[in-house]
Parts: structure tokens; sequence; C-alpha cells
């Protein structure tokens, strides 16, 4: 399978819209062949079309970055491997691949609660050491950071709808479809994670 593209994938985040996406709708539909050679095609298209959809979903549901490419290529080897499982109902394969991504996510949560690690060598960098140009990027990624330390306090329930509201732009009923939770869940869901985010980024504020 083709390597994921190296910086292809990566969306900022600023509360209270927390990230851009590429288009709407989200949930376009997809045709799918029945023969093989089709099939292979129309899962080959949906690779190339969802890597960034899927490497920044994984990202803002607690997926750390030095392991995002890893976790976005397990998600896509999980998902060849159920191709035959996939049917177009209408929603596209954002629908289905987002149900891999959260089984996904959630596995690279438990495997981080056994072995905790600093994941990407975080120390503290010294600002005047570095170049005026350097320092916007340093800066951007140290809000990133603050953001997703933020988000990590969020249940993965109430974070998946947040996500696909906030930065996939998704209607209620389509994360509903999509989570196949009650519309009202989804309302309640939201709802108690803008909260949550608030407090937390309040809290991280705090000198």
């Amino acid at each position: 399978m083709t390597e994921v593209p190296a910086g292809a994938h990566e969306v900022s985040m600023k509360p209270p819209q927390l990230g851009a996406r590429e288009s709407r709708p989200s949930l376009r539909a997809v045709a799918v062949g029945t023969t093989p050679d089709a099939r292979a095609r129309a899962f080959r298209a949906i690779y190339d079309a969802q890597v960034p959809f899927v490497w920044r979903n994984l990202r803002r549901l607690g997926v750390h970055e030095c392991e995002a490419d890893d976790r976005t290529q397990e998600v896509f080897v999980i998902a060849h491997r159920r191709f035959h499982e996939f049917e177009e109902r209408g929603y596209g394969p954002r629908a289905w691949l987002f149900q891999i991504v959260l089984r996904v996510a959630s596995g690279a949560r438990r495997h981080r609660r056994r072995h905790p690690e600093e994941p990407d060598g975080n120390g503290v960098i010294d600002r005047e050491t570095i170049d005026a140009p350097q320092a916007d990027a340093v800066e951007r990624r140290e809000q990133l950071s603050r953001l997703d330390a933020a988000m990590d306090t969020i249940p993965l329930g109430r974070r998946a709808v947040l996500v696909l509201h906030e930065i996939e732009e998704m209607t209620a009923p389509e994360i509903a479809q999509v989570l196949a939770i009650p519309l009202n869940t989804v309302y309640s869901r939201l709802r108690v994670a803008r909260l949550e985010l608030e407090q937390a980024l309040m809290s991280g504020s705090d000198p």
C-alpha cells in the first residue's frame, strides 16, 4: 500500500471553530463496482482521497503526531481487509472509515496508558535560540499542543461528536448516522463537549 504522503494531512484547530476541511459535503456517496477489479480501483480512489481525513481525525481523537502515519496505515489495512463489507448507503466512505478511526484511536489510547512515554521527545525550547521566521511555527505548535491536551480531557464518545461537527463540519443528523446514535444524543454530547473543551482551555491557560 502506498505510504501516507508526508505533510499532506495536518490541519490547524482553533476554538471555537476547531479546524478547516477541504470541501462539503462530508458524506459524498461513491460508486463501487461489483467485480474485483472495480472494487480494487474504488478502494484505491478512496484511499487517495481520504488519507487526510483519516490522519487529522486520528490526531484530533488523541493519536500523537509521531504515530499518526502508522495509525493511518493501520486504518487502511483494516479497511482493505474489510472492504467486502462496505456498502454505499448514500453517506460515502467517511462514515464507514470513521468507525475504524474510532477503534484505532481507542486502541492507541489504551496502548499509551499501558506504555506511558513522552511521545515527541518534547523538551524545553530556548526561544532566544530560535530564528524569527521559526518563532511563529513554534508558537503554532505549542498552541496545537495545548489544544490537544485540552481535547484529551474529553471522553472519546463526546470528543468524536465535537470533532465531526467542528472540524468536519457535519450536521447533527449526519453525525447521528455516522456514529449510529440518536439525534438527541448528538446534541447532548456536543453541548457537554464544548463546555469541557472551554473549561480545559481556560484551566490550561491559568498561570
